[in-house]
């Protein structure tokens, strides 16, 4: 009896040490991890305060004077004027140029003087000395036989009504687009001279040149148009009603 007590316990013994034999070991309990040292803080960065856009004025593009820089370029003898000073705010010149003298190109080197440097709006300039140049020399050089050395004119502008009225309508000449031509000098001595005697006939080269300027210019008054223009050539460009095309050529 007693040996069949001691089979028993051997056998639970060995029952016991062979299921603890079959249970997967347990890995060994990871270490706890130190906390690594905190890094310590840099110098503190003061952040700039958020730029204020300033605007600076942008300085005006010098302006282009095309108009002074061209004729110059075609060989006229012209400068820049101040604009005059007058008691009417009407009269006032757009780009006031001095015109002293234009070239003639069929005859290269040659120039024409304007004997009073007249005042006058550029793009009225332009218009004048390229009738200048391009027809009144020639024509006169084809019947006087003679060249063209000067223009007799008045100072241009002028801050005052038509035919110097003491009401109406203020004259081409307030603009600077208007000019009055008292006579042409020519190299061999002789003057062409405006308003002839009634009796005397019209000279055929200051016929020709006040006909032709009919196709240069919108108003063209002189000797026989009325009494304010019996001395003198008045040529202008200021537009008659709704078209440059309308003359007025008298």
């Amino acid at each position: 009896m007693f040996l069949r007590l001691i089979a028993a316990i051997t056998f639970i013994l060995s029952a016991s040490a062979g299921m603890a034999q079959r249970e997967p070991p347990v890995p060994p309990r990871r270490p706890t991890e130190a906390p690594s040292p905190m890094t310590p803080p840099g110098p503190r960065r003061e952040t700039p305060p958020p730029a204020v856009k300033v605007d600076t004025p942008q300085a005006a593009p010098p302006e282009t004077d095309t108009c002074l820089t061209s004729l110059r370029a075609a060989g006229f003898d012209i400068e820049s004027a101040e604009q005059p000073q007058v008691s009417k705010d009407e009269c006032r010149i757009e780009m006031p140029v001095r015109l002293k003298a234009v070239p003639v190109p069929s005859k290269p080197g040659s120039a024409v003087r304007l004997t009073e440097q007249p005042v006058l709006a550029c793009r009225f300039a332009d218009r004048l000395g390229h009738w200048i140049g391009d027809l009144v020399a020639p024509v006169i050089i084809g019947i006087k036989g003679s060249d063209l050395k000067a223009i007799r004119t008045g100072p241009g502008f002028e801050c005052r009504n038509r035919n110097r009225s003491q009401t109406g309508k203020l004259s081409a000449h307030a603009e600077g687009i208007a000019i009055d031509i008292a006579g042409f000098e020519l190299t061999n001595g002789l003057t062409l001279r405006l308003g002839q005697e009634p009796d005397s006939k019209p000279d055929p080269a200051l016929a020709a040149l006040r006909t032709a300027a009919c196709g240069w210019f919108t108003t063209i008054l002189g000797p026989g148009s009325d009494e304010a223009h019996r001395d003198h050539l008045h040529v202008d460009i200021l537009q008659h009603g709704s078209t440059d095309r309308y003359r007025i050529c008298q």
